[in-house]
């Protein structure tokens, strides 16, 4: 199985199904051979970042990391593991977490002597570098990769190199530069390479003012573009159509930027982890090494009951320092997770307030365009840019009021009444059957679409966990849920203080965990 696994993934066959690596997983971990952990995890990663849960593909490539490191020697898949989640931060714009794993690649590529990989981690990095507004630090490593490109006689690599200094050149206003490499890239321009050279292309003659040419490739990147190239080009090219007011035109174009940009926020809601650090630092481990050798060495010279203390002393500090390293990396780990719910919410919330400043700036310029005469063309375009925002706003808002209403509609079920009349009964008398928890849950589910998500993300709670997790969110009162369970308070308090120890990695209070759910 594992076999096939990898045939198809070296093929270039995407994985439609988890059901083949799943049992894989499963088997070395009870009974496998540790060795070939690495292998399992990296390519369970693979899998899920196939399938789109890119929450659980970053999770595998970080076990697998934490294999790689338990081992002595160097493994060949390790400087795959940092370059996948390079790439997975990067589509989440994280781009500083990014840069860290594809200068790992680049540090491992160079201890091995791979100079094409040192060239595509140079590319990586540059490109990192780009985001991050340090255009210096981009222009400088893309020339160092087509340095060694050029070394190699990879005409290929270096074609690619000479396509990402147009941009850098670009960013650093030396347009003569870019102009050279513009014409010695599209001289030969090879089919994988089109969307990213004409994207450029783009980007350079947009600079330099010449939105003539600009537009010219922005028409060749609506045939041959990646999604994010063509979204940018429907954007640019609809703008000057709505310039030039081309009524039909418009159309076509509008309604091309709309699939684009369905298809990017698709992409960002699949997006789910922020980063995942497992590393051990080698040189504290080999400290604390040389130190307890040295304890054991002094307790060799003393004799009789004191070699027998020192033992034991020394044994007891191995298992507190294990015991703190897994807390901490365990700690780490949740406090990552959360931080990513919290992050997708502001970010759903800045994007939200983005689009409203933008609605109230335009308003204000088309109050101000309204007053000028003669003016209509640029009060037209106003008005068409606050529709198209006023569109977004108000998808958001339709799905607000939908889960709003579902709530509503949850909270008024018969269902919930009766657990409510429930609560407030004999303990002897509180219940809840199997088919009212199946039927509650789909209820919950459309109220609250993300929450399942969200908690299993933090912490896969068993059966009497998850109702104790429902009904925290329903708002019952830890008494409430008591009686409704058939349990007793003190267990209800319990499982909350469990639930939030290992979402958060350290004990808390139950109202703590109250708090987490509330928020989910």
């Amino acid at each position: 199985r594992l076999l096939c696994v990898k045939a198809n993934d070296k093929a270039y066959i995407p994985h439609t199904s988890d059901s083949v690596i799943l049992p894989v997983v499963a088997y070395y971990q009870d009974k496998g051979d540790e060795k070939r952990f690495p292998e399992v995890y990296y390519y369970a990663g693979r899998v899920y970042r196939d399938l789109g849960n890119i929450l659980q593909a970053m999770d595998y490539f970080e076990d697998a990391l934490d294999a790689i490191h338990k081992q002595d020697t160097r493994h060949p898949l390790e400087v795959k593991v940092y370059s996948q989640l390079g790439t997975l931060y990067a589509y989440r714009q994280m781009y500083k977490e990014a840069l860290d794993m594809y200068a790992e690649c680049l540090l491992m590529h160079k201890a091995n002597g791979d100079s094409v990989g040192m060239v595509f981690s140079l590319r990586d990095v540059g490109n990192m570098c780009r985001e991050l507004h340090h255009s210096d630090k981009a222009l400088r490593c893309y020339k160092e990769a087509k340095n060694i490109a050029d070394g190699l006689g990879r005409t290929d690599l270096s074609r690619m190199l000479q396509s990402q200094l147009i941009g850098a050149y670009t960013d650093v206003q030396l347009y003569d530069s870019a102009w050279l490499a513009l014409q010695e890239v599209l001289y030969y321009v090879e089919r994988p390479n089109q969307s990213a050279v004409y994207s450029t292309a783009a980007y350079y003659y947009l600079a330099v003012g010449k939105k003539d040419s600009a537009n010219f490739y922005y028409r060749k990147l609506l045939e041959c573009g990646t999604v994010y190239a063509k979204n940018k080009a429907y954007r640019s090219l609809l703008s000057e159509r709505v310039e030039r007011f081309d009524d039909s035109q418009f159309s076509m174009l509008f309604n091309g930027m709309l699939e684009c940009v369905d298809s990017l926020q698709t992409m960002s809601r699949e997006t789910d982890r922020l980063q995942s650090y497992a590393n051990y630092n080698y040189w504290e481990k080999s400290r604390e090494n040389i130190r307890l050798k040295e304890l054991v060495y002094r307790s060799r010279r003393t004799i009789g009951i004191a070699c027998v203390i020192s033992a034991i002393c020394l044994l007891a500090l191995g298992v507190v320092l294990h015991n703190s390293r897994r807390v901490k990396k365990v700690q780490k780990k949740q406090q990552r997770k959360l931080l990513l719910l919290e992050t997708e919410k502001q970010q759903r919330n800045d994007v939200l307030d983005s689009y409203r400043q933008q609605k109230v700036c335009l308003e204000e310029k088309l109050r101000g365009a309204a007053i000028k005469a003669g003016n209509s063309l640029q009060i037209e375009r106003q008005k068409e840019k606050i529709e198209l925002i006023n569109h977004i706003l108000e998808e958001n808002r339709v799905r607000n009021e939908k889960e709003m209403e579902a709530q509503q509609i949850l909270f008024k079920s018969v269902l919930y009444g009766e657990l409510v009349q429930r609560a407030h009964s004999a303990r002897g008398e509180a219940y809840v059957t199997a088919e009212e928890w199946n039927t509650l849950r789909i209820l919950f589910d459309s109220a609250y679409p993300k929450f399942f998500e969200h908690l299993y993300f933090l912490c896969p709670p068993n059966d009497n966990e998850l109702h104790v997790c429902i009904l925290i969110r329903l708002s019952f009162s830890p008494a409430d849920i008591a009686r409704l369970l058939q349990l007793k308070p003190s267990t209800i308090s319990s499982i909350r203080v469990r639930l939030y120890q290992k979402a958060i990695g350290k004990k808390g209070k139950a109202e703590s965990w109250d708090e987490i759910i509330m928020s989910l």
